[in-house]
């Protein structure tokens, strides 16, 4: 770990280097422990660190960019050298209206000790004890458990100087049989906020009662989506729409229906069901919690949707200045659009099991897997569903079922939601992604076929 003032130190050196009209300077740095099992067995223990300047510098309005991890004098000035070349071969770019001049950010805690000072010995129990669960059942266990810090940094030649650093705790579990498996991911700032044992029994029981499934046959039904398969939408559509450079590129599926409730006279006009509330918030110390984007700019709260309506994108800095607006904070990475990468859906007053009980006959989905875009409109979605599927008759879950791959619009399928679970669950997809969703009862979802 670097710390505060190591991180601003190199990169003032860095932009001392600047042969810019304006440059700043993104530091992302990772010192991440990671334990793999199969088999029952932990087969693997990683160490690793990198640290990573992200150089931009401005000639006009050419912007040009470089990366190094080469943190030696020559390599820092390389790097700096390389952006301001890149920055003169590139053309002109009218939209553009220059670095960003943020204000300060506020601090937020995702820090903790234990998480950081975990060790590989404590990742080891954590496995025993998942192992020895699948080993009651006979199942066969595999997965992954990392604990770790991150650390960010922003300085620029307009002031900026933001540092932040953050912990990180994950496990995945796959449970299998011979002819089932089940699946569990959980994952905090917070080692301690994570129930393994909890995690632990989710994967068994889902691969022990999903043993010898049946076929049925595919077509519409009213589906229970667990959280899970409830991420994978909200991931979709961020990545998808979200972001304010897909909208003014119009490919988002937004492009539809910004502002149905706000224009004709039609107030209250929606593209969801009213019981769908959808935010990004990058502070919120219950999700995966920092405090600015890779420019150094605030990140803020942005209402996404409010009961079904499509209020809103989230921006970054070029963005904004497109539409003569601020940035929300939302430059998650180096290079790319804006994304909604803290996102949060509003609970409901149903349990699991109020959900299921609701559900005359239909599918209880565990999990989604291999989901890819099919169609931007209305983001429309194919895969299938894995690692725990069953039916439900009269509002009780019956027996297992074979896997069914399925072509549906996830706007659509949250335009019918019916009923939204009370409990939500905190999804970390990946380093700076994250979801806090709950369970959803849907009226209509569609499948196509059946998985071999």
């Amino acid at each position: 770990m670097m710390g505060r003032e190591a991180a601003l130190a190199l990169l003032d050196r860095a932009l001392g280097y600047s042969k810019g009209e304006e440059a700043d300077i993104f530091l992302s740095a990772q010192d991440l422990g990671l334990s793999r099992f199969a088999g029952g067995a932990i087969h693997q223990n990683v160490a690793h660190g990198n640290i990573t300047l992200n150089v931009r510098s401005v000639s006009g309005k050419r912007l040009g960019r470089a990366t190094t991890n080469d943190l030696s004098d020559a390599g820092v000035q390389k790097a700096m050298a390389a952006a301001h070349k890149n920055a003169l071969l590139m053309p002109e770019d009218p939209g553009f209206l220059g670095l960003p001049t943020p204000p300060e950010p506020d601090t937020v805690d995702s820090w903790d000790q234990a998480t950081a000072m975990c060790s590989p010995e404590t990742r080891a129990k954590i496995v025993e004890g998942v192992c020895l669960q699948g080993k009651e059942h006979g199942l066969n266990v595999s997965g992954a458990c990392r604990t770790g810090v991150q650390e960010i940094a922003v300085v620029s030649s307009h002031g900026t100087r933001a540092y932040h650093a953050g912990t990180l705790a994950g496990l995945i579990i796959n449970t299998m049989s011979a002819t089932s498996a089940g699946w569990a991911k959980g994952g905090s700032w917070r080692l301690s906020d994570m129930d393994t044992e909890a995690l632990g029994r989710e994967a068994v029981a889902k691969a022990v009662d999903g043993r010898d499934p049946v076929a049925v046959e595919p077509g519409r039904y009213p589906v229970v989506l667990d959280t899970y398969a409830v991420d994978d939408i909200l991931e979709a559509l961020s990545l998808y729409g979200m972001g304010a450079q897909a909208v003014q590129e119009g490919r988002s599926w937004m492009n539809d229906h910004l502002g149905q409730g706000q224009t004709g006279g039609q107030e209250g006009a929606r593209a969801m069901s009213p019981s769908v509330t959808v935010w990004d918030e990058g502070t919120a110390s219950h999700g995966w919690p920092v405090p600015f984007d890779a420019e150094g700019v605030p990140r803020q709260r942005v209402d996404i949707i409010t009961q079904g309506v499509v209020n809103t994108p989230v921006y970054n800095s070029y963005t904004a200045g497109k539409e003569g607006t601020v940035s929300t904070g939302h430059q998650a990475y180096f290079t790319g659009g804006p994304i909604a990468s803290n996102l949060f859906m509003q609970e409901g007053d149903s349990s699991l099991d109020e959900l299921i009980a609701s559900t005359r006959r239909g599918v209880y989905v565990t999990r989604f897997f291999y989901t890819r875009l099919a169609h931007s409109k209305n983001c429309v979605m194919t895969g299938m569903t894995r690692d725990g599927t069953f039916m439900i008759e009269n509002g009780q879950i019956t027996h297992p079922v074979k896997d069914l791959r399925f072509t549906q619009s996830y706007v659509e399928a949250l335009a019918g939601v019916e009923h939204v679970g009370s409990e939500s669950k905190l999804v970390l997809n990946e380093v700076g992604f994250a979801t806090r969703v709950p369970a959803l009862k849907l009226s209509s979802f569609n499948f196509t076929g059946v998985t071999v």
